[in-house]
């Protein structure tokens, strides 16, 4: 009998022991500053950070407290910023692969490049070349009109309306003319960008280089070469 309620007690006491380690013991501090410990958080402090603690008093978890209606409008800007900013570096990265491969693919080095740019630039240097021959001509020949209309004039005469036509339109093509050399010009400058920016990234993507570093134009430097040691 004495055998029976012996194991009663140590069950009853197991029983009362286990319950204390598995009760929880939590830690808050209300609007005043003031700190609870209890087994239970009040349903008024359930949007305050707490802390659950276990027997010797070491913290087991932390919650946080509720957010405001303004943080979590905050919050979700900031979730939908970086998804905006993770899905842009996504594409310029796709982008990247493209044209790396576009590259690699259209040219089979550097020295193509350069040459590419050099025969571009030369032919349009021929053009402007010709229109600034052609220029001279239609000059002299509105300078030479402006003078046989001056000496219709000065005789007496009167300078016909197909005359005065012819003028003006030797004027609109020395115009053209002009308005052509300039437009050259420019394409001359954007060409010299274009294939220094694709040399730039040719050197990059097929690791002659670390980085995509800016080509200067230089008549006297061939970029191509900058990473080849001499013979």
């Amino acid at each position: 009998m004495n055998y029976l309620n012996t194991r009663i007690l140590c069950l009853v006491l197991l029983i009362i022991f286990h319950g204390a380690l598995s009760a929880k013991l939590y830690k808050w501090v209300d609007e005043d500053g003031k700190v609870h410990y209890s087994d239970k958080v009040p349903p008024e402090y359930n949007d305050q950070a707490r802390q659950e603690l276990n027997q010797a008093g070491v913290v087991k978890d932390s919650v946080d407290r509720a957010l405001t209606e303004e943080e979590k409008k905050q919050k979700a800007e900031a979730l939908a910023r970086q998804k905006r900013e993770a899905e842009q570096l996504a594409m310029l990265k796709k982008q990247q692969q493209a044209e790396r491969n576009k590259l690699l693919k259209s040219y089979s080095n550097a020295d193509q490049i350069t040459r590419l740019k050099r025969e571009r630039i030369e032919a349009l240097e021929r053009n402007i070349e010709l229109a600034e021959e052609n220029l001279i001509i239609q000059k002299r020949n509105l300078e030479d009109l402006l003078k046989r209309a001056a000496d219709k004039e000065r005789s007496g005469g009167m300078v016909s309306e197909a005359f005065t036509t012819q003028i003006e339109k030797s004027r609109e093509q020395i115009k053209n003319q002009q308005q052509f050399i300039v437009d050259k010009t420019h394409e001359i400058k954007e060409t010299e960008d274009k294939y220094n920016d694709e040399l730039a990234k040719y050197l990059y993507y097929s690791g002659q280089t670390k980085s995509i570093e800016p080509i200067e134009n230089n008549p006297q430097t061939d970029p191509a070469n900058t990473n080849q040691e001499p013979h």
